[in-house]
């Protein structure tokens, strides 16, 4: 009796449509995603899913895919490792990321299978997931009347917390393109971080962000669409792909739901060929990637040069994923691949060192399969996800503008022969698992429920509804000034009359 009953508990109580729209052409982004609604189609819901990266599996019967695949040659055009480069800087970066992803949206608004979604009065769904990273799309939710969750494949900047009311104190939670990682600044680096999250509220409520997502909005769904920043604070929920060994630990309000290690899977057999070639490795292996973004075949001469020399060098076999069929000067204990299966790959006990551009994905895995790690950061977060594995004791980093090949091959063989980086990210690999649930068994309960009661607003923060006048006391703090001021006016004023006062 008692499995019959964990059955019906485990299984949703009503089958409902569901709307998924994930925006970002990175496999890194989409991975995340994937077995969300992969898991939400087995439920029983009818999932439809727009997404760069379909699945196309026959046998998931609920699940209809629409695929925008198109937009992965924006990243070509665009040559998106320039637009979030660590090298430029910080406050320019902020207008060519949110065009760019502009470009995006409009591309994906204006295909046909898009169109006829959102113009068919035929399609009723009871919740719409966001890729939170546009606010045009939260535009779906009043064109379906359903509630919105909105989700990221990792930490979001200071100005999308507190559209929910969450705090986001700008020295401790710096935002994750400003590269700081923790607390521990100088003043001058203080006064920039401050000046960095009011340019960027700046910019995603007056200039750049919500204008330009209103402009699409009412271009794509109607004169009438209600004002997307109201829309994109009334979302239900949100779901944010973070982890305690990257992002420090931060208050966040009841609608704000951290989840992580989402696509890990459990360990497969590796072909038979890579099993030989790592079994045959006794040496040791150094496993080399830049993940999907950063193609390690753009990198420019010197520091491909740089890259080769030091691991010409190395007493250890290394596998470097590669992109394309010929590495010119590759030494003879380098095997390159367009691919290898990364996940199964970290988890052969031959895997010394794991080599990475810093991804919250890669570490994740790295993390979860016990390599440390060496971060060579380009982009985006990844130059505050390096220093955060350099902090948390797991692995060390290079700058690839400035190291040399001894440097490269000095860390390598250190964190390789040197067995506390190992004995560390074990430990943070028992603490990243000890968690009464998975991060996917998470984001479906609150899924459903968010289904089930039609939205959250129970769930809303106060403060979402706070100007940030008011959020700051700044009223208060103007009413006592005043008051202090004319009291300390009027005691001088008496001084002067000469009149006593006791």
């Amino acid at each position: 009796m008692m499995p019959f009953v964990l059955l019906l508990l485990s299984t949703p109580i009503l089958c409902s449509n569901i709307l998924g729209v994930f925006i970002f052409p990175s496999i890194s982004h989409q991975i995340v995603f994937q077995p969300i609604w992969k898991e939400l189609s087995l439920r029983g819901h009818n999932v439809t899913v727009v997404t760069p990266d379909p699945l196309n599996d026959p046998s998931l019967t609920n699940l209809t895919e629409i695929s925008v695949r198109f937009t992965y040659d924006f990243l070509k055009q665009t040559k998106i490792q320039e637009v979030y480069s660590k090298d430029s800087n910080v406050f320019q970066r902020l207008i060519p990321a949110y065009r760019f992803i502009d470009y995006i949206v409009e591309a994906e608004l204006n295909s046909s299978r898009f169109k006829q979604l959102i113009a068919d009065q035929s399609n009723h769904f009871d919740l719409v997931l966001v890729e939170g990273l546009h606010p045009a799309m939260y535009a779906l939710a009043g064109r379906f009347k359903a509630p919105a969750i909105g989700i990221t494949s990792f930490g979001l900047l200071g100005a999308n917390y507190n559209t929910l009311g969450n705090p986001s104190h700008p020295i401790l939670y710096p935002d994750i393109l400003f590269g700081f990682h923790n607390v521990e600044k100088s003043l001058w680096s203080k006064i920039e971080t401050v000046v960095w999250s009011l340019l960027s509220w700046y910019h995603h409520h007056y200039m750049l962000y919500l204008p330009r997502s209103q402009d699409i909005a009412e271009r794509y769904f109607g004169e009438g669409v209600s004002y997307v920043g109201d829309t994109e604070a009334r979302q239900s929920m949100l779901f944010v792909n973070v982890n305690p060994v990257v992002y420090p630990p931060k208050p966040n309000v009841p609608a704000i739901v951290e989840m992580d290690k989402m696509h890990i899977k459990p360990v497969k057999s590796l072909p038979d060929d890579l099993q030989k070639l790592l079994d045959d490795a006794v040496e040791g292996v150094i496993y080399f990637s830049l993940g999907s973004n950063v193609k390690s075949t753009n990198l420019d001469e010197k520091l491909r040069n740089t890259i080769l020399g030091a691991l010409s060098e190395l007493p250890y076999k290394v596998l470097w994923k590669w992109e394309s069929d010929y590495l010119p000067g590759k030494p003879k204990n380098v095997v390159t691949r367009k691919w290898f299966p990364q996940q199964d790959l970290l988890a052969h006990r031959n895997i010394r060192v794991f080599l990475t551009q810093g991804g919250l994905q890669s570490i994740e895995e790295a993390v979860s399969r016990g390599v440390p790690l060496i971060g060579i950061p380009f982009m985006a977060d990844q130059p505050a996800n390096v220093h955060k594995i350099i902090d948390t004791g797991i692995g060390l980093g290079v700058d690839p503008v400035t190291m040399s090949k001894e440097e490269l091959k000095n860390c390598i063989i250190e964190v390789a022969e040197n067995s506390k980086y190992k004995k560390r990210i074990e430990e943070l690999r028992d603490l990243l698992y000890d968690k009464p649930m998975t991060g996917l068994e998470k984001v479906v309960w609150w899924t459903e429920y968010v289904i089930r009661h039609k939205g959250a607003i129970q769930l809303r923060s106060p403060g979402a509804d706070f100007s940030w006048f008011d959020y700051l006391l700044l009223q208060v703090v103007l009413v006592v000034t005043v008051i202090i001021s004319t009291i300390i006016y009027l005691l001088y004023k008496l001084c002067q009359t000469g009149i006593y006062v006791p």
